[in-house]
């Protein structure tokens, strides 16, 4: 249950923020670089996935999955392992990491306001 929550709290917040980062990048640089950033997350996405489809793998072979028979305790642990415990850690350590993140709804309307006032050409009242 928790690994589904966060599951979709990870696919909610993660791209909800996507767009905030990018506006923070451009008020503080003053280029818009969207293709690059979803360029980035794209391929750390896939590259992580390819990841986990190898080592989900690598670690049924190694606990000696074989398909279509009763499975050992040893390769029952490791698919509790693989889809309970070591998703629980990743998430935790993912939310400890965005506890770090400071880019709250106030800071971002500040951030909003400065890149407004730059298209129309008005002295930046707001630094990067």
């Amino acid at each position: 249950m928790f690994a589904g929550l966060a599951a979709g709290c990870g696919g909610t917040v993660g791209p909800s923020v996507q767009g905030d980062v990018i506006d923070y990048d451009e008020l503080a640089t003053g280029e818009r670089k969207e293709g690059s950033y979803f360029a980035a997350w794209n391929f750390v996405y896939k590259s992580a996935a390819g990841v986990m489809l190898l080592l989900t793998g690598f670690t049924l072979q190694f606990a000696g999955f074989v398909p279509n028979q009763q499975q050992s305790m040893e390769v029952q642990i490791a698919m509790v392992s693989l889809y309970g415990a070591f998703p629980l850690v990743c998430y935790s350590i993912g939310a400890f990491m965005f506890m770090r993140f400071k880019l709250d709804e106030a800071e971002h309307d500040r951030i909003r306001a400065g890149l407004d006032a730059r298209r129309r050409g008005e002295p930046e009242a707001v630094a990067g």
